[in-house]
Formats: C-alpha cells, structure tokens, sequence
C-alpha cells in the first residue's frame, strides 16, 4: 500500500465514523439530525450561544464529548517546499499585473514559484492567461493557452502580442474533448483554481494523451455535471463513501471572509429564507423543505414580508398568504438561523478532511496511472484556502 493509499483508507475510514456529524441536509429538519447517535454533543449544542461557537475552546469543547474525533480529523498539510525548493522569480515587472487583482497576481506568483520547468506548458481553461503569461516570462519556454470564451482567448493573445512572449491561445471546449491533442503535444499541464468537471477533465484526459507532467490546484468540487459523486481513483471507488453535490459544497464552505456589510445580507438572506420555510411548512400542512430561487440582494432591503411575497410567487403559493400572514414567522427564522449555525460550526471542523480526501482522490488517480505524484500546499492559506496543489510526473 503507498503512502497516498494509506492517508485515504485512514480519511475515509474517519469521515465514514462520522458521517450523521456532516452529512446531512441543514434546512430540511428543525432539530439535531444526530441527537440519537451523539447525544451528549447535542445536549451541549443547545445550550451554546453564538458566542461559544467564535469562541477559541470551542473545538476542545466537541473533542472532550468525542474523544476519537480528533484522529478522525488529523489531516496533514505538506508543503511543497518539502520535495521541490521553491524557485525564487526572476524580476517581474509591476506592468505584468495589470488589470489583475493583487491577491489574485499574488496566488498565480506563487503557483508558478513551484511548477517545475518544462521546455512547453499548456495552460487549462486560462481566461486572459495570466498563469501563462508569468510561466513563459519566467521561463521563456512557449506556453500555449485553451480557454472557452473567445473574448478571453483574443484578449490575451493581444497581450503576450504586446509584450513579444512565446504564448498562444485557442478558443477550444475542453469538456467536449477538445484539449486532447494539445496534450498530448505538451510537456506540462497547468491549471490553477479550474473548477469541478473542468480539473476532472484535464486529469483524465492527460492520462488519455499520455501527458508528461501535470501541476493543478482543484477548486469547486461541486461544480459538476454529476449529482452523485464519482471517483477517480479506483481506490476511491472501493469507498461506501457516497457523496452528493451538498457534500461537496461543503468541502469548499470556509468561515466567513466576507466584509461587514455583505455578511449582514447573507444573514438577513438566511433569515429570511427560513422564516419563509417556516410558514411554507404550516401554510401548506406538509413538514418538508421547500427550495426557493435565487434572489437579486436587492430584494433583502425590503423587508420580511417583500421577500415571503416574492418567495410565495416562485412557488405558486400566494393564495395561502391570507389564511396564514407572514407576521410571526421572521422570528421563527431568526431562531433557525442560529440553530443551523451551531449545525455548521459541527459539520465545519469535517470541512479540511472532507477536501483531502477529494484532492487524495485525484492524486491517487494520477499514480494508479504510473505518476509519480507530490500533494501539498503551493502558498500560505491567508493567500486563498483553495491552496493545495496536485503536482504529478510520469514515470
């Protein structure tokens, strides 16, 4: 068994101990959906505050009730640094970052700080090709970008035109199978945050095309025709393991990073939503959670009763409003709220764990294909949580 299979079989094995804690559809219950099987930790729950759940003890707290949960959550964070030293850039003009955000220029600096050098890279699904733009001036080898968007493809072919660098772009549809031969005639892959079936793709079809190296940082695991989670790995298959997209929204759902003020509309948004929930169940004698559309923010500014309004319309339910008014029930949403917190602040602390074992997934993949595979981080979480990177050389 390989290091990559060992660290999986021990993941899954914990993530499957401990799936009622995680997986397990938030607004569909108004209790504990795992009181029976962890009642000691529901008990404490409903007596923490908000409060509590900020607080620096709070994850001591759940451990001291589940003494076995911290080895199930032991995930390791290699860094890159350990089995490539990083290269340091040569000198890169502040011109090379126009027009792209710093945190952004700052993420694409350091992915490319631990991408081997190659004499070709083929940058996925690139945009504007910012990625590869760095790549082919650092390295000066060419770089020949695919993306989707035309728009995108002739504004970056207009920009390495400007600036004379060995990088050309093709309007191509990789899900259809158009990155294929561009592959198969390159000597690495690179894709930095490339979502759900666009990654998957270039995985399988490097290995179709017999591709030599592969540098890739996942993102959006959810993003993905599929409503059930299929593995890559045939390891992966042999896991009871069974995923659905909500399992891997969570995978990606970090604590709020958000300013101020767009906190505020997400927990306005997710009070008003449960509220409506709320009336919805009574209004039409059926305990089940009802989905609602997604809302223009601007609608938030108007009020409980403007949204239950609107929410009503979306689901044909208006000529219930006047047996049963809206008026309680924005508390009852408040109370929600605050219950699916205390949910989530549990189901978080699988977050970490739940995104390995997605990225060992992959990797795992890339070896039973005879790579030879490095996982670890690529940049400092701060930078972006989406840091681990997936580096893998044929053998």
């Amino acid at each position: 068994m390989t290091p990559l299979q060992q660290g999986f079989h021990t993941l899954d094995h914990g993530l499957k101990t401990h799936r009622p804690l995680w997986q397990f559809d938030t607004f569909a219950s108004f209790g504990i959906p795992w009181r029976e099987y962890y009642p000691a930790l529901a008990q404490w729950l409903e007596h923490t505050t908000m409060e509590d759940l900020a607080g620096e003890d709070f994850k001591q707290q759940v451990f001291q009730l589940c003494p076995d949960l911290p080895s199930a959550l032991n995930v390791p964070t290699p860094s890159l640094m350990n089995t490539l030293p990083k290269q340091a850039l040569t000198y890169v003009p502040s011109s090379l970052s126009s027009g792209i955000k710093g945190r952004k220029w700052e993420q694409i600096q350091a992915f490319v700080s631990h991408t081997p050098h190659a004499d070709h890279y083929l940058e996925w699904c690139s945009g504007k090709g910012h990625l590869g733009k760095l790549l082919a001036y650092h390295h000066g080898n060419p770089v020949h970008s695919l993306e989707w968007q035309k728009v995108l493809c002739e504004a970056g072919e207009q920009e390495a035109r400007r600036r004379t660098l060995p990088q050309t772009f093709t309007h191509a549809d990789v899900l259809k199978g158009e990155g294929h031969s561009a592959l198969a005639s390159t000597h690495c892959a690179v894709a930095l945050h490339a979502c759900g079936d666009l990654h998957g793709e270039l995985i399988q079809q490097a290995v179709a095309a017999n591709t030599s190296m592969l540098c890739i940082s996942p993102c959006c695991y959810h993003l993905t025709r599929a409503s059930q989670y299929h593995a890559f790995s045939h390891t992966g298959q042999q896991s009871t393991l069974n995923l659905r997209q909500a399992d891997l929204k969570l995978a990606v759902k970090e604590v709020a990073t958000a300013g101020a003020r767009e906190q505020r509309l997400k927990q306005r948004e997710l009070t008003y939503r449960l509220g409506f929930d709320a009336w919805q169940r009574c209004a039409r004698q059926q305990d089940e959670y009802l989905p609602v559309p997604s809302i223009q923010k601007a609608l938030l500014n108007q009020g409980f009763h403007a949204f239950c309004h609107w929410a009503a319309e979306q689901k044909g339910l208006t000529n219930l409003i006047s047996n049963l008014p809206f008026d309680d029930f924005e508390q009852i949403g408040q109370q929600r709220a605050q219950h699916v917190h205390k949910l989530e602040a549990i189901s978080q602390l699988f977050r970490p764990a739940l995104e390995y074992w997605l990225v060992l997934d992959r990797a795992l993949y890339l070896e039973e294909n005879g790579y030879h595979v490095d996982i670890g981080t690529f940049c400092d979480k701060s930078l972006t949580p989406r840091n681990w990177m997936i580096r893998a050389k044929r053998t």
